[in-house]
């Protein structure tokens, strides 16, 4: 029995000569056993190492093995069977289970069960008791022994939990990290070990499990050999503190010293691999020099020229370090796929002699992967993937969402869209979308109604096929009936519960469909998803088999076997082999296995990320494991020794390479925030004094693919100074005259000099797709003034945005109109004064007109929500305000309400609202005004329009012009024209067309203020904004005080008078002609719009006044195309006119057609 080390730095051959070694022994002692130890991930390269030195490339008496490999060939050799492991999979779906037991006396962690990645931190604390060999009894003594109270309780709660999994696993399965305590209870009893040798390669320390498994190695083993990565030279034998870079190997080799003596172990003389330069780095003395100085803090530093470049590195110049700073990540892959093409085609080397690492593999990999494929460059990401995001688990947890849901919209669609139901036998595939639409416009919730047959068509679907939506919904509930009825009894076993499940997939022939997406996968070459979805049924199956072993019998609700399947498929990961044996690896730090390479390419070495921030974050916190270790209790690093490890695992890193070695950082992240080089960066610029950080110029990158040169010539298309780049215009020439991708670059070509023409749709087109009446409200019109494409999108395709199931701004204010319609109607219908009503009564009729406009609405939809509740509360406030208000102001005038809701149609003949365009194209249109009111005065009869409005609307001069505002104008003239009709012995005089704005306004009320002048105030907020005739006789009719005093500012219409005249710059007034002008001016603009609409034009030409635009809220934005980088795309500006410039303008215009 005896111990060797074999010592020396990284790069110095100690692996090839242990296994050289190995080799030659085992050739001489053919009935010999062999065992090479490695890390887990490390077997299989191992292996392939071993055969290849192997003279005769086999290795029959060499076993490869990792410590849990070991374990089950002696438990194999002494016939320990049926050995249930529970793995990290099992461990969480068995804390998930137990922890809801026990969660009354977790009095800190009961809190957090629920929480996403809470079960994942006490999974991960629990096996790292096990790990270390924190026992029950340790806990005990832990928790009696600490002083600090929060620590206490965590491991108070740790005992609850720790004692509830063994209570639940006991007799039926150990977990993975006991093998090696059971492997060392029988190992003396093993044959296969005794008297074999043992070699130990590739770790960096070892767990206290495994040291005591090492013991009995000692005992039994003839001879044990361990490779110990550090500088022979500094002493091994002897322990240092925690700040040099070797103090984890030289603790190893104490320790393994120490052990040896305990079991009566000898010692070889050890290896001492002191040899410089390094055979590693023999043509590379930078690299050399880097394995020697990096984290030593000697002082030394490299110049070229001393006299230490040998070999291929004197003779070709190379330059082996490179420090690179690209301006992003994506410039930072870009240099590397660069480097990579260079170096394959100048240099020789292949593929498998580069490696890319990073810090921050999960951020790097995505873009790696897209731009070594535009590269052309092969690549091997090494990671597992979890299969969290796989369409068959997402379909899975759906499913058990809409169960638990009720089949609520979000979970329904949610599975529907996992891609592996749809489409159905014998329906569209737009069949989805349909139903979606139709299960949102009309809030279809629960089974009751997915089960029922749907009858109802909502507005604007009237052409929907209701029976294709019907075999819809019947194929989508069918497979879910059997599911749902065993998932609603509360007695149900995990087992009937799992079972229930598989005939669900089964249903739905899961696993046919997984294999077909595999097999597309695999023809078009996608080996990774085609290998993740060739393996995630299988994968799921053997979950499902795992719970129902350990919870089989288990009763257990919806909710809680749906947070063990999460539990289980959070641990679920796909491994993936490489597709081609000369492909470039692509890992991590830690993790990745990398040997015999040429190049490594170090990304992302910025702050933050090299070396990573450390910190556990878990259970324990630091303070918590500081404490714990002053107990000399020994669980995994604390974030101090964590960071002093990186720097040994930094080392091993960077001396991985033979010839070149590129570090890159970033300037700043891919969303723009600025970021540093890493202190690692900064030390080699001090080991190199010489060296700087390389900014790459982008613009002289080499294009060694066709695929990237045709991405180089798409960026060249966007930039204007192309034309005068020689390298632009000869790949231009070269992609436009080559076949095979003319059509591609004429396409690019054409979206490039793209310039948006309006050739509109042509006169014919539009009449078969207007009619030549044009139908509809003065809205539309509006509309076409804003945007003729908006328009045309509207009215002409019909586009309209989704309807859904809820409370709409327009909806409210349909809810504001109907009710106040009523009050009106109401009080006209009982002959009650308007002035006279009692503000009890007020509030009552107001609260009933409420009630009974919503139940007409639907009470569904407002009751669905409690913000609907508050809405409808909201709605009888505002309400009530408004009737005040609205009352107030008849009060203050002599009209009386003549007219509610009052419509307007062609069918009424008024010239308003029919507008011959020629003799076989008019404009037909109809609407309706809220209230009209009228006062009498001998033969005059004056007449106001009120518009209410919930939004801001203001009247404005401007907008009319340009047509943006016609409809006040075009109802008063088919008021006027309708009323002159009834009273035919008055002449109708307008007295002024108004918007009353909705709503309840805050107001400021000072401290001595009477309630009176408080309502004053709110009166006066919500003063009627619109045109008034200015003459006398009709402003005193509107607001008395306008007649009775000299000087008067109105509450109730946009009127201030001095000394008798109007102030012009506070009042909206205008004389009787100026209606006229305005309503012959708003006719015109009609008459125009509706020959440009009918010869076909549809310009995407917005207008823009000031910093308000027709494209603010317009639905289509998404859908026109219309953008300002684009050529041709520009706004309509409306110029600045003054009111009485733009009355001038309309008076012309009357002017010229009166002639």
């Amino acid at each position: 029995m005896s111990l060797q080390f074999i010592i020396g730095g990284s790069g110095s051959g100690k692996t090839r000569t242990l296994y050289e070694n190995l080799i030659r022994q085992s050739m001489e002692e053919p009935d010999g056993r062999f065992f090479a130890l490695v890390p887990e991930q490390f077997t299989m390269q191992t292996q392939k190492e071993i055969v290849m030195l192997h003279p005769n490339h086999g290795v029959m008496n060499i076993d490869i093995v990792s410590f849990e490999r070991l374990a089950y060939r002696v438990f194999e050799e002494l016939a320990i069977e049926n050995l249930a492991v529970l793995d990290d999979m099992g461990k969480s779906m068995v804390l998930r289970r137990v922890s809801s037991g026990v969660r009354g006396n977790l009095h800190l962690f009961g809190g957090h069960l629920d929480k996403a990645g809470f079960i994942s931190e006490i999974k991960s604390m629990l096996s790292e008791f096990f790990q270390y060999g924190i026992t029950e009894e340790k806990l005990e003594t832990l928790i009696g022994e600490t002083k600090s109270p929060l620590l206490r309780q965590k491991l108070l709660d740790m005992q609850v939990l720790y004692r509830a999994f063994q209570a639940y696993t006991e007799e039926k399965v150990i977990v993975k990290e006991e093998i090696l305590s059971l492997l060392c209870r029988v190992l003396p009893q093993s044959q296969l070990i005794r008297d074999s040798v043992v070699t130990l390669d590739g770790y960096t320390g070892f767990t206290p499990i495994q040291y005591e498994l090492l013991e009995l190695l000692f005992r039994c083993c003839r001879k044990v050999i361990v490779t110990v990565t550090m500088d022979p030279e500094d002493n091994p034998y002897r322990e240092s503190v925690q700040q040099k870079l070797f103090y984890m190997s030289r603790h190893t080799v104490c320790r393994l010293i120490d052990r040896a003596a305990a079991a009566g172990c000898s010692r070889d003389e050890d290896i001492l691999l002191k040899e410089k330069p390094m055979w590693r780095f023999k043509d590379s003395p930078e690299l050399g020099f880097i394995e020697n100085e990096l984290f030593r803090y000697r002082g030394k530093v490299y110049h070229s020229g001393s006299g230490n470049e040998s070999g291929a590195a004197a003779e070709h110049g190379r330059d082996s370090l490179r420090l690179i700073e690209a301006a992003t990540p994506q410039a930072e892959i870009s240099f590397l796929c660069g480097e990579i093409r260079r170096l394959v085609a100048s240099e020789g080397i292949r593929y498998r002699e580069i490696a890319v690492i990073t810090g921050d593999l999960e951020t790097y990999s995505r873009e790696i992967l897209r731009q070594f494929e535009k590269n052309q460059i092969p690549c091997f990401i090494d990671y597992k993937k979890n299969i969290l995001s796989n369409p068959m688990v997402e379909l899975i947890r759906a499913a058990l969402e809409v169960l638990q849901s009720g089949f609520s919209y979000e979970s329904v669609f949610r599975f529907l869209k996992t891609g592996l139901v749809l489409p159905l036998a014998g329906l569209s595939p737009e069949v989805i979308y349909q139903a979606e639409n139709y299960v949102i416009a009309l809030g279809i919730r629960g089974f009751k109604r997915w089960n029922s047959t749907w009858e109802r068509v909502y507005r604007g679907a009237e052409l929907i096929n209701l029976d294709e939506l019907n075999q819809f919904r019947e194929a989508v509930v069918t497979p879910f009936l059997p599911l749902r009825e065993v998932f609603s009894n509360r007695k149900a076993t995990v087992r009937e519960r799992t079972e229930a499940l598989v005939h669900f997939l089964e249903a739905l022939e899961m696993e046919q469909k997984l294999a077909a997406m595999a097999q597309q996968f695999e023809e078009v070459g996608d080996m990774s998803l085609a290998k993740e979805y060739g393996q995630v049924y299988g994968l799921v199956m053997d979950l499902f088999d795992r719970i129902v072993a350990l919870l089989g019998e288990e009763v257990m609700g919806q909710r809680e076997y749906a947070e063990i399947l999460d539990a289980g498929f959070a641990e679920i990961k796909v491994g993936l082999i490489p597709a081609v044996v000369d492909r470039i690896v692509v890992g991590d730090i830690t993790r990745t296995r990398l040997s015999n390479i040429k190049v490594l390419f170090f990304a992302g070495v910025n702050d933050g990320i090299v070396p990573s921030v450390s910190g556990h974050g878990g259970i324990l916190s630091e303070a918590d494991r500081r404490a714990l270790r002053e107990m000399q209790v020994e669980l995994a690093p604390t974030a101090r020794e964590e960071s002093f490890l990186q720097r040994f695992y930094l080392y091993l890193a960077l001396t991985k390479p033979s010839d070149y070695l590129y570090l890159s950082c970033a300037a700043s992240s891919a969303e723009g925030k600025a970021m540093r080089p890493s202190s690692l960066m900064l030390q080699l610029l001090k080991l190199f004094p010489e060296k700087r950080l390389e900014q790459p110029e982008e613009e002289k990158e080499a294009l060694w693919s066709p695929e990237l040169g045709m991405s180089w010539v798409l960026r060249g298309l966007q930039d204007e100074k192309s034309g005068e780049n020689d390298q632009f215009i000869s790949l231009y020439r070269y992609f436009i005259q080559a076949e095979s991708y003319r059509d591609e670059m004429q396409a690019l070509s054409d979206a490039a000099f793209y310039t948006y023409q309006d050739t509109g749709i042509g006169k014919a087109a539009a009449r078969a797709l207007y009619s030549p009446i044009l139908r509809g409200s003065v809205t539309r019109m509006e509309l076409y003034a804003s945007c003729a494409y908006a328009h045309f999108l509207s009215y002409g395709l019909e586009l309209s945005e989704r309807q859904m199931y809820e409370i709409a701004p327009s909806d409210i204010g349909n809810l504001f109109h109907a009710a106040i319609d009523m009050y009106f109607t109401r009080m006209k219908e009982e002959n009650r004064r308007f002035s006279g009503i009692s503000e009890e009564d007020r509030q009552k009729m107001v609260a009933e007109c409420v009630a009974s406009v919503t139940e007409e609405y639907g009470n569904a939809i407002l009751g669905s929500s409690y913000r609907n509740q508050y809405l409808e509360r909201k709605v009888y406030r505002i309400t009530d305000r408004t009737i005040w208000a609205l009352t107030e102001q008849l009060k203050k005038g002599d009209f009386e309400p003549a007219g509610f809701e009052v419509s307007f149609s062609p069918m009424d003949h008024l010239r308003a609202m029919r507008i011959p365009l020629s003799s076989e194209e008019a404009i037909h249109l109809r609407g309706r005004i809220d209230r009209i009111d009228l006062c009498e005065d001998g033969d005059r009869l004056y007449l106001k329009i009120i518009d209410y409005k919930t939004g801001k609307t203001k009247f404005d001069l401007t907008d009319i012009y340009y047509g943006l505002q016609l409809q006040l104008v075009v109802y008063m003239d088919a008021a006027m024209e309708k009323i002159g009709r009834e009273y035919p012995d008055k002449t109708v005089v307008p007295a002024g067309l108004f918007y009353y704005h909705i709503e309840d306004p805050m107001v400021e009320r000072k401290p001595v203020e009477s309630e009176e002048e408080t309502n004053a105030d709110i009166l006066k907020a919500l003063r009627m904004n619109g045109l008034v005739n200015g003459d006398r006789e009709a402003l005193a009719h509107l607001d008395n005080r306008l007649g009775e005093e000299a000087t008067a500012d109105s509450d109730v219409v946009p009127v201030s008078i001095k000394n008798e005249a109007i102030v012009e710059r506070r009042s909206q007034a205008a004389g009787e002609e100026k209606f006229r002008v305005l309503g012959a001016y708003v006719n015109r603009k009609m008459k125009h719009m509706g020959r440009e609409i009918l010869d076909g034009n549809i310009a995407a030409s917005p207008y823009k006044n000031g910093q308000k635009t027709a494209c603010d809220y317009c639905p289509y934005h998404s859908v026109c195309g219309f953008d300002l980088k684009t050529d041709g795309y520009q706004f309509r500006r409306f110029d600045k006119l003054s009111p009485e410039e733009i009355w001038g303008k309309m008076e012309e215009k009357d002017k010229e057609t009166e002639r």
